[in-house]
């Protein structure tokens, strides 16, 4: 028996609520007191940390979530906000000089890092576009263009399939400072994160090169990156042959958010074979996920290891986020309850447990009984965050925010 409109609106009111908490907890604690920018970070209770860097993954995604929320909602202060972060991005960040943006600066607003990644550099073009949508103007849109062109020229490689991971700041590739465990010459990761910048692009300019490279991203994911199981690969070679020490990880966040993004990204293009393929691979990504990632308690797992032999059993904030939007997806496209199940599970332990009700915003990791890591365990450290900051490099209104628009709006589409 499918749901009720009744209880989809529940979950809508729901999810629009704690949006709200969201949005307005990072209007109330990200946003520079004496400055005009972002804090680099800020502690558990939501006070500033001054000697953090600012990351230009943060702020890319400051940028893209309240973009996408004043849009939605047509509210000012989001406007404000998004606004404020494309200054930050087009003032501070971008490297006059050489193009593209820097990884991070100082509090001061100086360059503390000037590695150009491609994954940080696609985050940009991503939320660029969804600023054009909020604030069109044909300086936005040459700027976007610009910034395609230039990703195009450095980042491509024009000898093997994908896009090189790391630069220096004068654009001359290095090793280090992939996103790969070994610096692998190739990532999911980055190659998601391309995709879903392209896709955005192709949503507000739909010009045939940028059609190209979409339809070519995501005939690496079809042929190339995921695997018979369902699963992503991880780490590859400049072939894109999945690496050894890559093939016994399966990162199941990575694998839930792809299920709808690769999806989003195919009906965006427009190419109906493809479309008619993702829909198929996304609920075989979904299922696998529901059948080995997700708890009886409705939270994600980190990954598994060892081909699936272990698995880590923390639970981090994004992963609970995208599975949210992954089932739901799995839902609209089956219409089988189950994955209405799975999203409502997946809620119920997001509220009681990462959710942090008395001071606002998510943990960032909760163990398996869903008790918060409040510091940073030695046996077991996070990829790339803090567990005692609510805000840092790469913990964001980002993945949370988006997952509570995503909700809002595939309710909508249900019930409407």
């Amino acid at each position: 028996m499918n749901p009720s409109g009744n209880e989809l609106q529940l979950y809508k009111d729901k999810f629009r609520l704690e949006l709200n908490n969201i949005l307005n907890w990072w209007k109330d604690h990200a946003v520079e007191k004496n400055g005009d920018g972002f804090y680099g970070a800020a502690d558990l209770d939501g006070n500033p940390v001054p000697e953090a860097n600012k990351s230009c993954v943060l702020n890319a995604r400051i940028l893209w979530t309240f973009s996408a929320a004043a849009k939605m909602h047509g509210n000012t202060a989001y406007r404000d906000i998004a606004t404020r972060a494309f200054k930050v991005i087009s003032e501070k960040f971008t490297d006059h000089e050489f193009g593209g943006f820097f990884m991070e600066l100082t509090p001061e607003n100086k360059i503390a890092s000037d590695i150009k990644h491609t994954y940080a550099q696609a985050f940009v073009v991503y939320a660029l576009s969804k600023y054009y949508e909020l604030e069109p103007s044909p300086e936005l849109m040459d700027a976007i263009q610009t910034n395609f062109h230039l990703l195009e020229e450095k980042t491509r490689d024009k000898q093997h399939p994908g896009y090189i991971e790391a630069f220096t700041r004068e654009w001359k590739p290095i090793e280090e400072n992939r996103m790969a465990d070994n610096n692998e010459p190739r990532s999911m990761n980055t190659h998601l994160h391309v995709l879903e910048a392209y896709a955005a692009l192709y949503n507000v300019w739909k010009d045939e090169r940028v059609r190209n490279r979409l339809t070519g991203l995501l005939n690496i994911f079809i042929h190339k990156i995921i695997r018979d199981s369902g699963h992503l690969g991880i780490f590859f070679d400049k072939d894109f042959n999945e690496t050894e020490s890559s093939k016994g990880i399966c990162s199941f966040g990575h694998d839930i958010e792809a299920s709808w993004l690769l999806l989003e990204a195919a009906e965006i293009l427009g190419d109906e074979e493809i479309i008619l393929r993702m829909k198929n691979i996304s609920v075989i990504m979904a299922s696998v996920v529901e059948r080995e990632g997700v708890d009886k308690d409705g939270g994600l797992f980190l990954e598994s290891v060892r081909f699936g032999s272990h698995i880590r059993t923390n639970k981090h904030w994004w992963l609970q986020a995208e599975n949210l939007v992954g089932f739901m997806n799995a839902f609209e496209l089956t219409g089988d309850e189950k994955y209405w199940e799975t999203v409502k599970l997946s809620w119920g332990f997001i509220d009681r447990h990462v959710i942090d009700h008395k001071r606002g915003e998510w943990y960032t990791k909760v163990n398996r009984m869903g008790v918060p890591f409040l510091e940073e365990p030695e046996d077991d450290p996070s990829p790339y965050y803090r567990n005692d900051w609510k805000i840092d490099p790469w913990k964001c209104p980002y993945h949370n925010g988006r997952a509570m628009m995503e909700l809002v709006r595939r309710i909508d589409r249900i019930i409407l």
